[in-house]
């Protein structure tokens, strides 16, 4: 052990209270930091799975028609006559995408993609003896829906089966339409087709509008019900990393020629909830640190005060003023080093208290949905360190700059 960390530790020891409190000053700031980065953390966690982590967060769909020229509509070109063309829009409901089995197979081995599904949507009606209720059709593909939508973690009754002529549908409109598993129910689309389905299953996805109106079917009988036989309406993604999908969305909508919907585009009050959640965590961060900066780099002033007869005993010992620097930026990463151990505990200790208080036991939330991770604990030590060494400087470089031999004369 160096010269340097030897008396570092001397001063360390010696100072007694003043260190008890300097370290319990870093011990406190890495606690805040820790509890405060897992509590925002765990609560955009649970707002991204509640919202953006049970929708198509990139969905891909068929352009809007082209202009069409006067031959197009079948209108014959007559001298002095002038024609307006016109871009037409198909529905949300109404858009189609043909040769759609390439697109899927491309988007399969897009590595930015963890799930890839087509589906067909239209509206219509469910019927069950005098009662009608309006429903949205969702044609789907089980084992791909249910990696954009966790289906089979929703149900509540039966099970998820679209096969044949069965359906699966949410519990408000199983309740609307008073039916249960096995029951029969009459559909009427759009395209005025009729068919007959029974129910497989019956699922709570937590969110009324959706238990009221989603009508999962096979992807074969939508086409058929909503007069699509050989197209889709759109496809589903879900993304590896939720924040990129603005630029994911621009590289699909490049690469397959179609329209993409970003959930970052369509829900821009909610990324900017979540930002502003995390511009908050990381200024509490920010000024906490701050404040042990402070209160360290004063301690430490007052220690060389009280040790410059000792400093300048040592410095006409022959003791540079650079050693004279690294005792008192030493003793900073000292005192970080021993805080972060100790706040990275009593954090870890609290975030896990919180998550053993009971929430809500419908939906199996936490009263505090905290989400620890060893990195909030290797970031907080890491700042708490740097923090310390940065509060050491000012302190050692005044210590460093005294003059030995006016020191010991004055004191």
């Amino acid at each position: 052990m160096s010269l340097e960390w030897r008396i570092a530790l001397r001063y360390f020891k010696a100072a007694g209270l003043q260190s008890v409190l300097m370290v319990a000053g870093v011990a406190v700031g890495v606690t805040v930091f820790v509890f405060i980065a897992s509590l925002i953390g765990g609560l955009q966690q649970e707002i991204i799975q509640n919202t953006i982590g049970s929708i198509s967060q990139v969905t891909l769909q068929a352009r809007d028609t082209p202009p069409r020229t006067p031959q197009e509509l079948g209108s014959e070109d007559k001298p002095g006559l002038a024609y307006v063309t016109r871009v037409e829009k198909y529905g949300v409901l109404e858009a189609r995408i043909s040769n759609w089995q390439p697109v899927v197979k491309q988007l399969d081995n897009d590595p930015d993609l963890i799930a890839v599904a087509p589906t067909v949507l239209g509206a219509g009606f469910a019927t069950r003896g005098q009662l009608t209720q309006p429903v949205t059709f969702h044609g789907i593909v089980p084992n791909r829906e249910n990696g954009i939508i966790n289906l089979r973690k929703d149900m509540v009754e039966g099970s998820l089966n679209v096969t044949g002529q069965h359906c699966v549908i949410g519990t408000e409109l199983a309740s609307d339409l008073g039916v249960g598993v096995g029951d029969k129910v009459i559909t009427l689309s759009s395209k005025n087709q009729r068919m007959t389905f029974t129910v497989a299953g019956i699922f709570d996805a937590g969110i009324v509008d959706v238990n009221e109106r989603s009508f999962y079917i096979s992807l074969t009988n939508a086409q058929h019900i909503l007069n699509l036989v050989g197209y889709i309406s759109a496809v589903e993604t879900k993304l590896r990393h939720i924040f990129s999908a603005n630029l994911v969305a621009d590289h699909l909508a490049a690469s397959t020629g179609l329209k993409t919907r970003s959930w970052m585009r369509q829900n821009a009050q909610l990324l900017s909830a979540l930002q502003a959640q995390s511009g908050s965590s990381a200024m509490i961060e920010a000024f906490t640190m701050l404040s042990v900066a402070f209160g360290i780099a004063s301690v430490l002033v007052v220690s060389v005060v009280q040790r410059s007869r000792e400093i300048g005993i040592l410095r006409s010992m022959g003791l540079r003023g650079r050693s004279v620097t690294l005792v008192f930026l030493y003793q900073g990463i000292v005192v970080g080093a021993v805080g972060s151990v100790a706040g990275s505990i009593v954090g870890t200790l609290l975030i896990f208290g919180l998550l053993q208080l009971p929430g809500n036991t419908a939906s199996g939330s936490h009263l505090f949905p905290a989400q620890w991770q060893f990195q909030y604990v290797v970031q907080a030590s890491l700042t708490a360190v740097i923090v310390c060494i940065c509060a050491g400087i000012a302190p050692a470089r005044r210590a460093a700059a005294l003059d030995p031999t006016e020191v010991i004369r004055y004191g």
